[in-house]
């Protein structure tokens, strides 16, 4: 059976994956600072039951953006030391993973927006914006929906009361991306292909003779 690896570190609640020989072992948790330590200690513990990997998925944004580049730099050095390819996926589409019917992901970014995309049955229904709280919010119309990510718990208050959350709607999506994975590795690239993608431009500026990464 394949051995496949999920990194999520889109949010403040980081975390990892293993699919190994059918069983899926999995470790999250809140971490405000230091998140490269927690997530090396993390992999290598959950790497103790694997012995080679055969794909890696991996949230690329959008997110909290020094979180989100320890998270794609560590996929990427697995994949170059396993020779395997790695699955990108956006960090909302990976919280409505495994939500049925119309769903709402929203994540907090920061300085009073959200980051919010619209799913229903799965599909992803127009783009992926940077709003003000309540204008994402209002994405999911006046219909029943389910809210997850971050922003679901940070603005629980301004949902209507015809929105439902999951009980930890602000946890890991890595579980269900790992299976996400297993069903679609054939989308998989090259680890060079591989790009972070933001929706807003980060506010620390790269010194002029840092390399450049996509976006």
């Amino acid at each position: 059976m394949s051995n496949f690896l999920a990194i999520d570190t889109a949010g403040p609640v980081i975390g990892v994956a293993l699919l190994a020989d059918g069983q899926v072992s999995s470790w999250s948790g809140r971490v405000g600072r230091g998140s490269e330590g927690a997530l090396g200690q993390a992999v290598s513990d959950l790497l103790e039951k694997a012995e080679k990997l055969e794909g890696i998925v991996v949230s690329v944004g959008p997110g909290a953006f020094t979180s989100l580049r320890v998270g794609v730099a560590t996929a990427l050095g697995l994949a170059v030391a396993s020779g395997c390819k790695v699955l990108p996926i956006c960090s909302l589409k990976a919280r409505a993973l495994g939500c049925e019917g119309r769903v709402l992901s929203l994540l907090d970014g920061r300085k009073g927006r959200a980051y919010a995309a619209f799913f229903q049955a799965g599909q992803q229904i127009g783009e992926a914006v940077d709003w003000a709280p309540e204008k994402a919010i209002a994405l999911a119309g006046d219909t029943p929906f389910t809210a997850v990510g971050e922003g679901a718990v940070v603005w629980l208050d301004q949902l209507p009361p015809w929105a439902k959350t999951p009980d930890k709607p602000d946890a890991s999506p890595v579980v269900e991306m790992v299976r996400y994975l297993e069903a679609n590795s054939d989308e998989s690239v090259p680890p060079e292909a591989i790009s972070l993608r933001y929706l807003r431009a980060p506010d620390a500026k790269p010194p002029k003779d840092a390399p450049q990464q996509g976006a």
